[in-house]
C-alpha cells in the first residue's frame, strides 16, 4: 500500500528531506548543508553537484531513520531556491558552478534593461521588478562574459529542476519557478518569446525546458539512481515548485484570508490570490502559485533574521558560550533578556535596512539606523528594538497589501522567526493580528507533500490535505493596550524613514579612506605584557 510521500527542499544553504504519512505525520527528516562560494565581492556561486550529493545523503538518511519499505512511497515532491540556472550538456553533465539568486554581478545588465525598456510593461508581463536577482539579468551577464559556456549548454535548469532531472532523466520545469526568471508570461503561463528577443537572448530560448503545473507527474525514479538513493525505481515524481510557493501552501494558505510571514535571512510576506493582482506602484512581486489557477503575492524584506544574527555574532559572546555549553540556541537567552524590556524599548527605534531595502520600498542604498540611544539602554534594549524594527516593516508590508484589497486577521509565522516566542508576540502586537505558530516550521516540505499527494491522487484535494497536514502549535492574540503603544512608535518609525531617505544617496557618495595599519612598538608591547604577567 502507498502510505508515504517523500519531500525534498534545496534551500539557499541546506538540503532537507522528509517522509510524511498520508495523514500528515512526519515519519523522519534529515538536513545537510552544502557549500557556497564567493570568488569575488558580490559574486555568490554554488555547484549543482553539491545539491545532488546533499540530496542523496538526506534521502538515504530519511529512509534509514524510518525503516519503511521504499515501495510504499506514493510520490516525490521537490522544491528549491529560485532564480538559479544549472547549465547541463547533452550528456546531462553539469557545466560547473553557477551564480545563485544572491549573486549581484548582473547589476549592470539590470540597469541596461531599466534604461531601455518599460519596467511597468515588464512588471505587467512577468510580475517581477527589474533586478539583478532574476534570471534574465544573469543570462545577459553570461552572454557578455562567458558565451562559450552557454554554447556548451543543452538545458538551463533551475535548482529543483536539476534534482528532478537527476531523479527522472527528464529536463522540465514548472510554471511557478519559471515565473521567477523575468522571461515568463504569468498570465499566458508560457515563455515570453518577445522578451527573449527584446533582451537579445533569443539564441538561448531553447535552453529553457517545457513548463508544467507543479503537481503534474512528469516521470519516475530511474533505476540508475534508485539504489544510490535507497529508493525503489518507478516512484512517481511531480514537476515541483519554488521554495516560497511550497511554503505558502505548507502554511495552510489557499486564499488571501490568511497571510504567511517567513523569517530567514530576510523576511517574506506572501499569500495566494485567484488572479494576477498587480500593484500600480510595483511594490511587490507576483508569481505563479504551485496550486493550479492561483498566483502568489510576495513581499520580501532584505534583512530580518540576518540582523539578529549580526547582533548575536558581534555583541553576544556570553550567550554564544552559554549556548555551546548548554546545547541551546543563543537566541533563547537573548529572548529572555529582551522579555524584561518594555514595548518600545524605552524610546529606541531601529530602521532595519542593514542590506538595503527591498519590497515594498526598493531602495538598495538604504541603510540601517539605531535611533534614541542613551547610556541607560542595555544590549537587551537594542536586541528587542531590532525585533520591533523588523515588525514595523512587516506592518508596512501588510498596509501595502491592504491598499490592493488584501486584508487578513491571521499571520502564519514560519521559519526561524517561529522559534522565537518574544518576536512572535511583538509581531502580533505591532501588526494587530493573530499570530499562528505551526508545528512544522519548515513549511516547504509540507507544501511539497501536498503537491506530490494531489499530483499522484493519493490526496483528494489541497483543501482536504491542508486539514491533515497543517497543524497549529499555538496562537498569539494581540494585546490592545500594547498595540496602542506600538501605533505611536510605528508612526514615528515611518516619519524617521521619510526624513533619512534623502541622506542614503549622500552616504553612498561619501569617500572611503583605506584603513592604515598602526606602527606598533613591539618592544614596548612585549615589555608591557611581561609586566602584566608578573
Amino acid at each position: 500500500m502507498k502510505e508515504y510521500l517523500l519531500t525534498i527542499d534545496i534551500g539557499t544553504t541546506t538540503a532537507k528531506a522528509a517522509l510524511i504519512s498520508l495523514n500528515g505525520e512526519i515519519i523522519s527528516s534529515a538536513t545537510e548543508e552544502y557549500p557556497t562560494y564567493h570568488p569575488r565581492p558580490g559574486w555568490v556561486e554554488q555547484d549543482p553537484e553539491d545539491w545532488w550529493r546533499a540530496t542523496v545523503n538526506v534521502v538515504r538518511e530519511c529512509i534509514a531513520k524510518s525503516d519503511i519499505n521504499p515501495r510504499s512511497i506514493a510520490g516525490i515532491g521537490v522544491s528549491s531556491q529560485r532564480e538559479t540556472l544549472a547549465l547541463i550538456d547533452r550528456e546531462g553533465r553539469s557545466l560547473g558552478r553557477i551564480p545563485i539568486w544572491m549573486d549581484r554581478r548582473s547589476e549592470k545588465q539590470a540597469n541596461w534593461i531599466r534604461e531601455n525598456f518599460s519596467v511597468e510593461e515588464i512588471y505587467r508581463r512577468t510580475g517581477l521588478i527589474v533586478d539583478a536577482t532574476f534570471t534574465a539579468t544573469k543570462l545577459l551577464w553570461m552572454k557578455e562574459n562567458t558565451p562559450s559556456l552557454l554554447e556548451k549548454a543543452w538545458r538551463a535548469l533551475q535548482v529543483k529542476d536539476y534534482i528532478v532531472f537527476k531523479l527522472t532523466g527528464r529536463a522540465v520545469t514548472d510554471f511557478s519557478i519559471a515565473s521567477r526568471t523575468m522571461l515568463f508570461d504569468i498570465s499566458k503561463l508560457d515563455w515570453a518569446g518577445d522578451l527573449f528577443q527584446d533582451f537579445g537572448l533569443e539564441k538561448y530560448m531553447d535552453l529553457f525546458p517545457e513548463a508544467y503545473p507543479s503537481d503534474e507527474v512528469i516521470g519516475e525514479v530511474q533505476e540508475s539512481v534508485a539504489g544510490e538513493l535507497s529508493l525503489s525505481p518507478g516512484i512517481p515524481v511531480v514537476a515541483g515548485t519554488g521554495d516560497r510557493q511550497a511554503e505558502v501552501l505548507g502554511a495552510g494558505i489557499l486564499g488571501p484570508e490568511r497571510i504567511e510571514e517567513s523569517t530567514g535571512t530576510g523576511s517574506t510576506t506572501a499569500t495566494h490570490v485567484d488572479r494576477p493582482l498587480y500593484d500600480s506602484k510595483m511594490r511587490y512581486v507576483l508569481t505563479v502559485a504551485a496550486v493550479r489557477g492561483k498566483w502568489t503575492i510576495e513581499v520580501g524584506i532584505a534583512t530580518a533574521g540576518a540582523v539578529l544574527r549580526w547582533f548575536r555574532d558581534q555583541f553576544s559572546h556570553g550567550e554564544n558560550m552559554l549556548a555551546n555549553i548548554t546545547r541551546r540556541r543563543a537566541y533563547e537567552y537573548l529572548d529572555m533578556e529582551a522579555e524584561y524590556i518594555p514595548p518600545g524599548s524605552n524610546g529606541l527605534i531601529v530602521i532595519p535596512f542593514f542590506a538595503g531595502a527591498r519590497a515594498p520600498r526598493w531602495n538598495p542604498k538604504a541603510r540601517g539606523l539605531i535611533l534614541g540611544l542613551t547610556i541607560y539602554h542595555s544590549r537587551a534594549h537594542v536586541f528587542r528594538a531590532l525585533m520591533e524594527g523588523i515588525a514595523y516593516e512587516i506592518r508596512k508590508v501588510l498596509e501595502v497589501l491592504e491598499e490592493v484589497g488584501i486584508r487578513s486577521n491571521e499571520l502564519v509565522v514560519m521559519g526561524g522567526g517561529g522559534k522565537t516566542p518574544t518576536w512572535a508576540r511583538i509581531k502580533a502586537n505591532v501588526t494587530k493580528r493573530r499570530v499562528i505558530l505551526p508545528e512544522m516550521l519548515d513549511a516547504a516540505l509540507i507544501g511539497d507533500a501536498l503537491i506530490a499527494g494531489v499530483g499522484t491522487k493519493v490526496l483528494k484535494s489541497y483543501d482536504a490535505g491542508i486539514k491533515d497536514f497543517f497543524k497549529i502549535r499555538s496562537t498569539i492574540d494581540p494585546d490592545p493596550q500594547i498595540s496602542k503603544i506600538y501605533d505611536k512608535y510605528y508612526k514615528l518609525y515611518e516619519r524617521i524613514i521619510n526624513v533619512v531617505t534623502p541622506m542614503y544617496e549622500e552616504i553612498a557618495r561619501l569617500p572611503e579612506a583605506k584603513a592604515k595599519m598602526p606602527a606598533w612598538d613591539i618592544d614596548r608591547l612585549l615589555h608591557l605584557l611581561f609586566k602584566l604577567e608578573q
